[in-house]
C-alpha cells in the first residue's frame, strides 16, 4: 500500500480497497489452518502492518518467525506491498466468529466425520460461548444420490433488513469431498446485540435512588422538625380533635354499658337455675 501514496486520491482509494480484499482472500488460504478470523492492513511512513487475527497464532508465526517472514514475502511478490511486517492477534472467543465455526466444521466433515454430529457440537459451542442465535446450513450429498440441505439453529436469527447487515456475523465454505461439493453456511448474532423487545433494568439508578432514600431518611431521623400550624388551620384541627376524643369517650361507655348488661344478665339466669 506504501506504492500507492503518490497516486491521485481517488486512485489511491480504489486501489487500497484492491489491495485489502486481495490480502483477504490470500489470508484467508494462507491461514485456514489457525482458524482465520479476519486481516487488518495500516501504513506507516517506516512499513505496512498487517495484523491477522487467528484462533492459532503460533501458526503463523512459526517457529522463531520464519512462517510470518515468509508470508510476508508472498504478500510482497503477489500484492507488490513493499515492506509488510506481519502480526498474528488471537481472537478472545473463536466460536463467535462465524469464519472460524465454519472453518472447525468444514475440517471435521473433510475428516469423515458425520455431519450431525459436528453441526449439533458447533451449535452447542456457539450458544455455550454467549452467542444470541445460530444457524448452520449444510447443503450437498450426505450419504445418497440426492442432495439436500440440513438445518440447525438455535435462539434467534435475522434474515432481512438492516438487522441482518449489522447484527449478524456471515460466513460461508465449501468441501471438495468424494461424492461432490458440500457447502458450509454460518449466521452467528453476537452476545452484544440488543433486542427491540428485551427489557433492561439498570440496576445501578435503582442502587443510586435507593442510597439517596436512605440518606434522607437518615437525616429526617437525626434532625427534630417542629412542624408549625398556621392560627387559621389551628382552629379548624382543634373542633376536630374535640370530637375525636368525644366519640372515643363515647364507645367506651357505651362498652361499658354492654358489659353491665351482660353482667345482669348473667346473674339473672344463675338466679333461675337457683330457684
Amino acid at each position: 500500500m506504501s506504492s500507492t501514496k503518490t497516486q491521485p486520491s481517488y486512485k489511491k482509494v480504489v486501489q487500497e480497497g484492491i489491495v485489502r480484499y486481495s490480502l483477504h482472500e490470500l489470508m484467508e488460504k494462507v491461514a485456514e489452518k489457525a482458524g482465520f478470523h479476519g486481516v487488518d492492513i495500516s501504513s506507516t511512513p517506516v512499513r505496512d502492518i498487517i495484523t491477522v487475527y487467528v484462533e492459532r497464532p503460533g501458526i503463523i508465526i512459526g517457529r522463531g518467525g520464519k512462517a510470518s517472514k515468509r508470508i510476508g514475502e508472498m504478500i510482497k511478490e503477489t500484492l507488490g506491498v513493499s515492506n509488510p511486517y506481519i502480526q498474528a492477534k488471537k481472537v478472545e472467543e473463536p466460536f463467535l466468529s462465524a469464519r472460524i465455526v465454519a472453518s472447525y466444521i468444514a475440517r471435521r466433515i473433510a475428516r469423515g466425520e458425520r455431519h450431525k454430529k459436528v453441526a449439533f457440537s458447533a451449535l452447542r459451542r456457539v450458544m455455550m460461548a454467549g452467542a444470541k442465535g445460530v444457524e448452520i446450513r449444510l447443503s450437498g450429498k450426505f450419504g445418497g444420490q440426492r442432495a439436500r440441505e440440513e438445518r440447525f439453529r438455535a435462539g434467534v436469527i435475522y434474515r432481512c433488513g438492516q438487522d441482518q447487515i449489522e447484527k449478524v456475523d456471515y460466513a460461508v465454505r465449501h468441501i471438495l469431498m468424494p461424492q461432490g461439493i458440500i457447502g458450509v453456511k454460518v449466521r452467528i448474532v453476537r452476545p452484544d446485540v440488543k433486542r427491540a423487545d428485551e427489557i433492561r433494568v439498570n440496576e445501578e439508578l435503582i442502587e443510586e435512588i435507593r442510597q439517596k432514600l436512605s440518606e434522607e431518611r437518615e437525616k429526617l431521623a437525626a434532625s427534630e422538625v417542629s412542624v408549625e400550624v398556621p392560627e387559621e388551620l389551628a382552629e379548624a384541627v382543634e373542633p376536630s380533635i374535640e370530637e375525636e376524643s368525644q366519640g372515643e369517650e363515647q364507645e367506651s361507655s357505651n362498652i361499658g354499658e354492654e358489659e353491665n348488661k351482660g353482667d345482669s344478665s348473667e346473674e339473672v339466669s344463675e338466679d333461675a337455675e337457683g330457684g
